[in-house]
């Protein structure tokens, strides 16, 4: 805030313009409302009442309010309020006149305006700032698309005095203690470029992060004892400050200061957005040129050329202006490059923030050495430090004065500098061991590629013994591999075991040491070594290496220290290869045994099988046996193919089956299930054995086993028949001759008792009743079995050779020439007997039978009277006869006839009204 200022004298002032007057009693009343002295004052004589300590707080002008250039100069230079008393208000563009009271009004109201002036509450005021804050805020649209800083604030400078009428402007920004100016307008060359911190209100503004509100510099206390006038300083972001100034003072108000504050508060978020994003392009840049630089460090040819390049590169590309690399020894830190000569050709060990980086391999910044716990100033000058330890024994450093000049970001880049450099020491301090090793690592390379080719475990480990010789220069080494509960020996360099070695338990000795942790073991000197126990006396240094889990690979010298971590290393490099092909190599034997096992297997299953995986749900077929093809007739062509395309029969149930079974396999379900499938043979029964290859997961193949059934259940159905014939044998023996049996024993007790043998007659025609029945019986138990082979037989032949069987009195039969049908000939022979012997029995006196071809069979008919259409598919039931002494075997007889060669039979009306058998299917 300004400092405080000498209270006016005068609390208002009036002056009557040309042509004037004030109005009676209106001095007085000012005065009683004010408290305060009241004055008046010719408009000639303003610019010097305003001018001095005396200055009024509030000047009242009566009548015309335009004033000359040098009353309104003086008028800018005060804090004093203006208020017109006139007939009308003044033009707006009399931004001067703070407040407008029409002289119609009284003196209370005047007294109000000029209150209301002084608190900048007037409404000429608050128009004017609404007018200010509304074009400020359509500033900020042309402020905020700036794209970079100095845009950015130069931008600012012209909102600011465009919209916010500030005449004189500026943007310094703090480096280094200083503020530093980035940006001003045209108007205040008088103004600093570059203040330090304290000797300036920007500074005081930066440091104290508030708004600084001067409105006499002079009253301030800083460096320039010439400074006068006034000022707004409104800290910008996080290291920036906007100022507005004023050669005079009193120059601002409250309502500049909002302004000021907001228009910082916009500057300030594009500011931040834009160093956010300059910190990005900047580090992306740095990183970018780090990489391209990298080469030059890694073609440095001497110790001294790369730590040149480092302060170099620290310097072109990091910005580090002061930077330098000291080597260590045991008693002194020794400058080997810097891009400053001040810097001490040496240090002692122990000299603050380089010897902890050294000695704890740690890097760090340091915002100022003289106060930290552990760094110092080598001579007592305040500094920022970033220290990076490297390649061992050197330290890269980077110094400025300012402090907090350096970042962590600084810090990374220093580290991804020195790593380069680390690694390209290591390569000039060893470049005959950076050749060697280059030799053995593409070497070992290529071995590796020579073990992957390797076609059975016998080559894998010569080629890996080959390699150890020729490659690593190993003298003697072998392969131990496990063998049960046993390390055996494998071969060394010459493809025999090593002199001396023997088959040790797992935990024998160092090789069961290295099996048992996986852990690598250098033996310098095997004297030195208590677990090491060497085959022969001779061999005085080894290493043992882990191959992988199933061995140890040694190699041993008669030298002691004959190994280096180097040898050390290029061995797990080359058995890591070994372990890696060893058991692809046991993997692909397994799996060959494997796959030659299931060939076999698959091969040589007697019943038909198929491979299969399942796309998109459907099984398709991936191999087939030789069962498979000589079963269902298909070879290669239903590879790649669904198989329920080819042997699933072409029915809704069939379908329906087939889908199901697929569901249960996607879910990884096995299958036992009976089916029927199509085979080159036509239909047969089959039980189906599925197996996916993992129970339980979803959507994989499997193998599919089909054993055929057919017999077994064309036996199954004989057998349900015998037993059903059975059946009905002991029906009719327990029924149909129940009935003559007991009248045998009735009339044949009759006969006893009485010695009539008339009533032996009787029991004759019961037995012979018996008889006929038992005859019946015989023959449906004999013509109702399973037909034997079937053959093409003329209708005509068969039909006119049963009719000569048969007791046919006067009947008569026609058949119809040129029939031929697929079946048993004796069967269809007793076929036609039966139904002939039905046409006799129930057809009258000497029927007429007709044996015809139809569409789909044949058909026998009689003009007898026929069977009555509510009893035709009864008659064909065991025990059913329409004549009084029939058994009710013969049509039974026929149907399972008919059904045994697969054909169907049904009795109708013939064109003479009889009895008309029709056989379909045929």
């Amino acid at each position: 805030m300004a400092d405080p200022v000498a209270e006016p004298s005068t609390a208002v002032l009036v002056v009557a313009a040309a042509g004037a007057t004030v109005p009676d009693g209106l001095v007085d009343a000012l005065a009683d409302a004010t408290d305060g002295e009241v004055d008046t004052v010719a408009p000639s004589a303003l610019d010097n009442r305003l001018d001095g300590s005396h200055c009024p707080e509030s000047v009242l002008v009566v009548g015309d309010a335009s004033l000359s250039e040098d009353a309104r100069e003086a008028l800018s230079t005060t804090a004093a309020s203006l208020v017109a008393y006139a007939e009308r208000e003044p033009d707006p563009d009399a931004s001067y006149v703070d407040g407008y009271v029409s002289r119609t009004a009284d003196a209370d109201r005047v007294v109000e305006e000029i209150d209301r002036a002084c608190d900048g509450e007037t409404r000429r005021q608050l128009r004017a700032a609404r007018r200010r804050m509304t074009e400020l805020h359509a500033g900020t649209a042309d402020i905020a698309a700036a794209d970079d800083v100095q845009s950015l604030f130069e931008r600012t400078i012209a909102v600011a005095r465009r919209v916010l009428d500030f005449d004189h402007c500026a943007i310094a920004v703090h480096e280094n203690g200083e503020m530093v100016v980035r940006a001003r307008s045209q108007d205040v060359d008088w103004l600093r470029p570059r203040v330090p911190v304290e000797d300036s209100v920007s500074g005081q503004a930066f440091q104290r992060g508030e708004t600084l509100h001067v409105d006499d510099i002079s009253t301030r206390d800083i460096s320039d004892s010439d400074a006068t006038g006034s000022g707004i300083s409104v800290p910008l972001g996080s290291d920036a400050v906007f100022q507005t100034i004023s050669t005079t003072p009193y120059a601002f108000d409250e309502t500049d200061r909002e302004l000021a504050e907001l228009l910082a508060t916009h500057v300030g978020q594009a500011y931040e957005r834009l160093r956010a994003q300059a910190g990005l392009t900047r580090r992306e840049r740095v990183m970018t040129e780090l990489h391209e630089a990298a080469p030059r460090l890694v073609d440095a040819d001497s110790v001294d050329a790369l730590y040149k390049l480092v302060v170099e590169i620290a310097q072109r590309v990091l910005a580090f202006d002061r930077s330098c690399v000291y080597t260590a020894d045991a008693e002194r830190f020794t400058m080997r490059a810097t891009t400053d000569t001040d810097f001490p050709g040496e240090f002692p060990r122990g000299f603050g923030a380089m010897e902890v980086s050294h000695v704890e391999s740690r890097s760090f910044v340091i915002d100022d050495v003289t106060d930290s716990e552990f760094a110092e100033s080598h001579d007592g000058t305040p500094r920022s430090l970033i220290s990076v330890p490297f390649a061992g024994d050197a330290v890269f450093q980077a110094v400025t004065e300012p402090v907090g000049a350096f970042d962590d970001g600084d810090l990374e880049f220093a580290e991804l500098l020195t790593s380069y450099a680390t690694a390209t020491r290591e390569r000039i301090r060893s470049e005959r061991a950076l050749r060697e090793a280059r030799r053995v690592t593409e070497q070992l390379h290529e071995a590796a590629t020579d073990l992957a080719a390797a076609d059975d475990e016998e080559a894998l480990i010569a080629r890996a013994i080959r390699a150890s010789e020729e490659i690593l220069s190993f003298d003697k080494s072998t392969l131990t591999l496990k063998r049960g509960d046993k390390l055996v020996p494998a071969a060394d360099s010459t493809g025999s075991p090593v002199d001396g070695s023997r088959p040790m338990d797992l935990d024998e000795g160092i090789a069961g040491q290295t099996f048992q942790s996986g852990e690598s073991v250098l033996i310098e000197d095997v004297d030195e070594t208590d677990a090491a126990a060497p085959a022969r006396p001779e061999y005085r240094s080894g290493l043992s290496v882990p191959v992988g889990d199933v061995g140890v690979f040694q190699a041993v010298s008669t030298v002691p220290g004959a190994f280096t971590r180097d040898d050390l290393n290029h061995a797990e490099l080359l058995m890591s290869h070994v372990a890696v092909s060893l058991e692809r190599v046991r993997t692909e034997r397994d799996l060959r045994a494997e796959r030659d096992r299931l060939s076999a297997l698959f091969e040589n299953i007697p019943d038909a099988a198929f491979s299969f995986e399942l796309v998109d749900g459907e099984p398709v077929v991936q191999n087939v046996n030789s069962a498979f093809t000589d079963t269902f007739g298909y070879d290669e062509e239903v590879v790649g193919e669904s198989i329920d395309e080819y042997i699933v029969p072409d029915d809704a149930e069939a379908a329906s089956e087939a889908t199901e079974f697929n569901e249960r396999l996607r879910s990884g379900e096995s299958l036992r299930r009976e089916c029927r499938r199509k085979t080159a043979r036509g239909l047969r029964d089959f039980l189906m054995y599925v197996v996916p290859l993992e129970l339980g997961a979803e959507n994989v193949g499997g193998y599919a086993i089909y054993s055929d059934i057919t017999e077994r259940r064309e036996r199954e159905r004989a057998l349900r028949r015998q037993n059903e014939r059975l059946d009905e044998f002991a029906s009719v023996v327990s029924h149909d001759l129940r009935n003559p049996l007991s009248v045998a024993e009735g009339y044949l007790e009759l006969a006893q008792e009485t010695g009539d043998v008339e009533h032996l007659a009787t029991v004759s025609g019961a037995v012979e009743r018996m008889r006929t029945l038992v005859d019946d019986l015989l023959r449906l138990a004999r013509e109702g079995r399973v037909v034997g082979e079937t053959e093409p037989v003329d209708v005509a032949v068969a039909a006119r050779a049963a009719w000569g069987n048969v007791d046919t009195g006067d009947a008569t039969l026609s058949v119809e020439d040129g029939l031929d049908v697929d079946a048993d000939e004796d069967r269809l022979r007793e076929l036609f007997e039966n139904l002939f012997r039905n046409s006799i029995e129930h057809g009258g006196d000497a029927p007429a039978v007709r044996v015809e071809a139809t569409s789909t069979g044949f058909a026998v008919a009689d003009d007898g009277p026929g069977v009555p259409a509510d009893r035709r598919e009864e008659v064909f039931e065991v025990g059913i006869s329409t004549g009084e002494d029939g058994t009710g075997f013969g049509l039974a007889i026929v149907r399972r006839i008919a059904e045994a060669h697969g054909w169907s039979v049904t009795v109708t009306a013939s064109e003479d009204g009889g009895a008309r058998f029709e056989f379909s299917g045929v």
